[in-house]
């Protein structure tokens, strides 16, 4: 009998919330679409092996160019979907604290499906699932697209692994971050249960998060550190990695004063910088520690979100046991 229940349940909720569902496979489907179209332009324009295996006569008119070349477009248009791209986890639990549960608690629909053999763990339950598996089948999708559309222009301008956006968009984070909107919006909207103001909130906690990861992130896994002797950074910093990310740089003089990286810049620079007696050091992270601090990362996130599903039952049991 439960499950019969739990399943009517769930088909009002997909009823109830068509027309979301409708509209976010709609964009999905547009946004695949759009992505096969562009990368097809570019792959008649350029050897995509060939050309990052440093032969550049594979590269086409211009690797990555204006918007009027296939490479320039693309990564123009990849850059400018990022906004767009980074707003789906914002979306989701703005939609799940706002429309699915402080709505139904504001107007007192609720009340019509606890009375039909729904519990209000159940109700709650059949609403978290369904838009859990939004959450995971468009973040899914979404990040499969970006992967397969920024193949040809993964130095471009933003597009980098390292860089806000990109890097949430090329691993399991999205899908972290869409599932803490799902579980956090639930929670607010039980609290707040006002439908605006729990979008509003929904939208401002999901903020704190990422903006928090943004500054913390590349502290979670140890970076590498390179130095050497002189006053030469720059031409140090071309022994690293490329497409390292560098953290911090600088030098180390003597007597063991660190100075900023561009101390040696400044006319005062010429009686401390004496390459004889002063060393550089540079910290940084190879593009080989983007899956260790994305594991990390997401792994985080995940449990933030159990334990506001944990939070969300606390309060609905104590408020409406």
């Amino acid at each position: 009998m439960s499950t019969l229940t739990t399943a009517r349940t769930g088909r009002v909720t997909l009823r109830r919330h068509r027309r979301a569902l409708w509209t976010t496979a709609a964009l999905l489907t547009l946004a695949m679409v759009a992505t096969v179209v562009l990368r097809w332009w570019v792959a008649g324009s350029m050897d995509e092996a060939r050309c990052f295996a440093g032969e550049p006569e594979a590269c086409g008119e211009q690797l990555f160019g204006d918007w009027v070349t296939p490479q320039g477009f693309l990564g123009l248009a990849l850059e400018r979907s990022l906004f767009v791209l980074m707003a789906v986890p914002f979306l989701i639990g703005a939609f799940v604290a706002g429309p699915m549960v402080a709505r139904e608690l504001e107007s007192g629909t609720y009340k019509l499906a606890w009375t039909q053999s729904a519990t209000p763990a159940r109700w709650l339950a059949s609403k978290l699932l369904l838009a859990a598996g939004l959450a995971a089948v468009t973040a899914t999708v979404l990040t499969a697209v970006f992967r397969f559309g920024r193949g040809p222009v993964r130095y471009h301008q933003n597009l980098s692994w390292a860089d806000p956006g990109a890097y949430e968009l090329m691993g399991p984070a999205l899908g972290g971050y869409c599932l803490l909107g799902v579980a956090v919006g639930a929670l607010v909207g039980l609290l707040v249960r006002r439908t605006v103001a729990a979008m509003a909130t929904t939208a401002a906690v999901l903020g704190a998060v990422l903006l928090g990861f943004w500054s913390l992130r590349w502290e979670l896994w140890p970076s590498l550190h390179a130095s050497g002797q002189g006053s030469q950074l720059t031409g140090g910093l071309s022994g690293l990695p490329f497409d390292a990310l560098l953290l911090r740089s600088g030098y180390v003089t003597a007597d063991g004063r660190q100075l900023p990286y561009d101390a040696c810049m400044q006319p005062e620079g010429e009686t401390q910088c004496d390459p004889d007696t002063i060393s550089w050091y540079a910290e940084y992270h190879p593009a080989s520690h983007y899956w260790p601090v994305q594991l990390i990362e997401t792994g985080i996130v995940l449990a933030l979100a159990g334990l506001a599903v944990y939070a969300v039952f606390r309060v609905l049991r104590r408020h409406h046991a």
